[in-house]
This record gives C-alpha cells, structure tokens and sequence, in this order.
C-alpha cells in the first residue's frame, strides 16, 4: 500500500476500508474540481492515456516496480536472494493465467493495486525531471504547462519512462492542446443539470422525451464518452407515472440496444419499472434482448450476451433456439452457466447442445482457460461428463470447493428477484 500510495501526482489512490476492503478514492467526480485547481496560471495541457494498461502490464514489472529492474535481473543472475516481494507476485500473477506474463486481469482489486504501484513508480520518474504539475487519474495524465515546448519535452519523458516499465501511451488518446478546455464533458455536463418535473404525467413526458433527444444526441457527438449509461442511471430510482412507464422503457430500451453497457443499469431500472406497474408489457424488452444477442453472440461480445441472458433471467423470458444455439458456440464460460441455468428453469425453446461442454468436463480443463465452466456445470449438475467420471475429486483445489458448497455463480440473486427459490442452499461468490 505504501508503495502504491506513494505519488503526488496520482488523484485516486487505493485505501483499505475499515472491513479490509480494497477500493479506489476518492470517486472520479473529484477529477473536475482538480483540473479546475491545477490549471491555474497554464496555457498548455499534455492529456495521455496509457495503452490497454491492464492487459499490457508485463508481470515482471511488478519487481521493477516494488524493487528495481536492476535489483530483479541480479536475483534473476543469482547475485541475490532467489526470492523478493515482488518476484512471488509475479510468480502468483502468472499462475493466474497459464503462466502468461503479459497482462493481468481487468476487474479484481488487486490489479488495480498492481497497477496503481507500477504507475506510481512512473510519478516519482516524471517528478524527478520537474513534472509536477498536474494528476493521474486511474491510467490518464493530465500535464500542465506554460508553453507547449514544454508540454512537447515532458510526452517524450511520460513515453520514455513508460517504457521502461514495457507500457505504452494510446496515440488516440494522447493529445496537446491549448487551454482553457472544457472541465468536464459537457454531454454529461447537460444530462446532471437536466430537471424532469413529475407534478403531472404531460410535463414528465415531455421531459423524459427531451432528456433522451439530448442524450442520444450527445453521445453520438462523443461517441467515446458514456453519456447514455450516465443518462440511464440517473433515472434508476426514480419512479414515474403509470401513463408514462411505458415511454420510459421504450427510452431506456433504445439506449440499451444503441449502447450495451447501459444493461447494468437498465435491469434495475426495468425490474423496479415493472414491480410498480405490472401490467407493462415485456415484448420490448424480449425483442431488444433478442436483437443484442443475434448481433453480439456471432462476434463473441461475452459482455453484452451475458447481460442480455441477465435480463432474460430476471424478467422471465424464453430464448428462442437460434438464440441458444449462437449462445451456446460462444463457448464462453459466464454465458454458457448463464445459459444452463436458463434451460434449467425452462426459458430455453430448446436445450443448450452438451457435447462441446462435456468435453470439458475433465481434470485437464480445472487447470485451464474454462475452468469456471469445467467446474460450475458440474457441482450443479447442468452437464454430466462423457465417462461419468467425477473429475473434480482427482483435483484438490476444486474437491475443497465443493466440499464447502463455493458456487461462483450466484443464482440465487436471480431467485430472489423473480420471487422462484431456487431449492439447494449455497456459498456464492
């Protein structure tokens, strides 16, 4: 933590809550005021973004980063103790992933401190040579400056010092320009400062319309800018009239099929819309679910499948069979669970094809990239193995997880918002 915590130019740093729990603060609603503190008195800003930072961090600069790339290729020459802090992280971090050394996983909170103290160590540089003013964000720098040599000399030193530890900046992404700039997107900008009146049921609709028009309108103008699922999950507890909740999930639906990532927020706003008023019908929401995975499914965006089955799950509703089929050649292990558990509770026309995941139902597959699938389907009972063999015992690791009843998939939320229970008990994660 020291060393991740270590960088005056790092704005969001990870802390350790009272309950032990990893997380980064402040939230990124503190970058705004903090461009408008440090820009200040400059007339030029250097706005870069490292390149796929989590999947191109190179594990070994864990050690480089915690002790020093010189003090690492002395341990790997045997002129120091064969182990340091940073070499078992190293070691651990590859073990997560077939001994891979080049990314690790986006999400877990320890990558984010992984990254957040290989990125420090890129401060400290940067500080060294005079850099100073300005903050990093997450993996974007904002650099100030009184004139653009400067900013020009300073995205040499960020490239260079990058290197050093194999990361690169996202010449997309990376930009010098003169100030002053907008201090936040003024899409999101527009959408927070929005009022929809609820005193009668003709003023809201017609604010939700013209709340939407701006959002669509936004984000087609900052196509790389999250404006629509910002739009979607301003309104996720806000409850509307009866005469307008079928205009507000047409809304929300749009929003989904034009972008996916809205799904998380859609769901909650959807399943609240539809607790208040039952008699909302569910065909828009089975046709744009439909529409995502007949589009996204071919291509393997396990993403956006994956929360299209969520919602299928939550709201009930059946996949047709060329759906499960597309579905089921993803091959990818969260949509194929949540797919089996579709079929379980009878909302597949047609049950998923076993074959290929019985394939997988060996000790081999524990140890490799669909483990979660060799593993999950089997402790449920969704897919038997070809020899009928139990697999999961001849593995130690996976035979203790079963034997504490761990379920990584956690069905039982599912259960509890459709009012089902589900009839055996478990330890989800």
């Amino acid at each position: 933590m020291s060393k991740a915590c270590c960088s005056d130019l790092s704005l969001i740093k990870p802390i350790a809550t009272h309950t032990g729990i990893l997380r980064r603060w402040p939230h990124l609603d503190a970058v705004p005021p903090k461009r408008a503190e440090v820009r200040v008195g400059k007339t030029t800003l250097l706005s870069a973004d490292v390149s796929r930072f989590y999947p191109s961090i190179y594990t070994h600069a864990i050690e480089w980063a915690l002790s020093s790339k010189a003090a690492a290729k002395a341990r790997i020459s045997g002129k120091r103790p064969p182990r340091t802090i940073g070499a078992e992280i190293d070691a651990l971090v590859q073990a997560c992933q077939n001994g891979q050394t080049r990314g690790i996983p986006i999400g877990p909170a320890s990558s984010m401190l992984l990254g957040e103290i290989i990125l420090a160590q890129v401060d400290l540089s940067l500080v060294g040579q005079g850099i100073r003013t300005g903050f990093r964000a997450v993996d974007d720098y904002e650099l100030l400056f009184d004139d653009r040599s400067g900013a020009e000399r300073a995205l040499t030193a960020l490239e260079d010092v990058l290197a050093e530890f194999e990361l690169e900046l996202n010449p997309q992404k990376t930009r010098i320009v003169a100030l002053p700039q907008e201090l936040e997107n003024p899409g999101i900008q527009e959408l927070r400062g929005f009022r929809i009146r609820d005193h009668n049921r003709s003023s809201e609709r017609s604010d939700l319309l013209h709340f939407f028009t701006r959002a669509f309108a936004r984000q087609r103008e900052f196509p790389d800018k999250s404006i629509l699922r910002y739009a979607v999950a301003a309104l996720v507890d806000r409850a509307v009239h009866a005469a307008n909740a079928a205009l507000l999930q047409s809304l929300v639906l749009q929003a989904v099929m034009a972008e996916p990532g809205v799904w998380p927020f859609a769901v909650r706003l959807l399943s609240e819309l539809h607790k208040l008023h039952v008699s909302l019908p569910l065909n828009p929401i089975r046709q744009t679910i439909y529409g995502i995975v007949s589009k996204c499914a071919p291509v393997r965006h396990s993403s956006e499948v994956a929360w299209s089955l969520w919602a299928a799950l939550i709201f009930e509703i059946v996949l047709p069979e060329n759906s499960v089929n597309a579905v089921a050649k993803m091959m990818d292990d969260c949509c194929a669970i949540m797919l089996f558990h579709m079929a379980k509770r009878d909302l597949c026309e047609t049950e998923p094809e076993a074959t290929p995941f019985a394939d997988l139902m060996d000790a081999e597959s524990l140890r490799g990239p669909h483990w979660l699938m060799s593993y999950e389907l089997a402790v449920r009972d969704w897919v038997k193995p070809h020899s009928g063999a139990d697999h999961i015992s001849s593995d130690s690791f996976f035979a203790f997880l079963r034997e504490k009843n761990v379920r990584f998939y956690n069905s039982t939320s599912v259960e509890t918002l459709t009012g089902r229970p589900d009839e055996e008990e478990e330890t989800s994660y």
